[in-house]
């Protein structure tokens, strides 16, 4: 299937248009990419075909599964190159929420977890956190998790530090299993 959906750089831009959507046409993703109609057609035909949207109508909007998740997560982290990000006096770097589990959309926040054994500099959570927002072109929320600040979530909000460990995915770095 992977093959299948990203035979081409022009199946690859429809897929990076339509799965953050809730939902459009054909001629709309023709116009917001610059693809013919009738291929645009031929190929949202396909994603219906494989599971990963719905059509009703002639509007189509992505189906929720396993499968629509993980591409959102390989296109969410097709966005963000870290290795452009300076890590400074941060251990590790990583997603959670909504871009870590690919159930994002078009104007979902991204949310980044920073792993220090102390809080960084001001200047530099400015930085990362203007970087990361010009990679990914939506607003960022960066969480400093100190190893206090790993265990007094541990301590006072279970739900958080456990869906925080077991939904996460390491950008660069220690991840924070590594401090649990």
């Amino acid at each position: 299937m992977l093959t299948e959906l990203f035979k081409t750089e022009e199946r690859a831009r429809v897929l990076r248009h339509v799965m953050f959507r809730s939902a459009f046409s054909v001629a709309e993703v023709s116009r917001a990419t610059g693809i013919t109609k009738g291929l645009v057609s031929r190929y949202l035909r396909r994603l219906v075909e494989c599971g990963l949207l719905q059509k009703d109508g002639r509007r189509y909007s992505p189906r929720d599964g396993a499968h629509s998740r993980a591409i959102r997560l390989l296109l969410n982290l097709e966005r963000i190159d870290p290795s452009a990000l300076s890590q400074g006096s941060a251990k590790g770097l990583g997603l959670y929420g909504s871009w870590a589990r690919g159930t994002n959309h078009q104007d979902s926040d991204l949310d980044v977890w920073i792993r220090a054994d102390s809080l960084p500099p001001e200047s530099e959570l400015a930085r990362l956190q203007r970087d990361l927002s010009l990679q990914a072109g939506v607003e960022v929320n960066l969480l400093v998790l100190t190893p206090e600040k790993l265990e007094r979530l541990k301590r006072e909000d279970p739900p958080f530090y456990n869906s925080l460990v077991t939904n996460s995915v390491t950008l660069k770095g220690e991840s924070i299993e590594d401090y649990t």
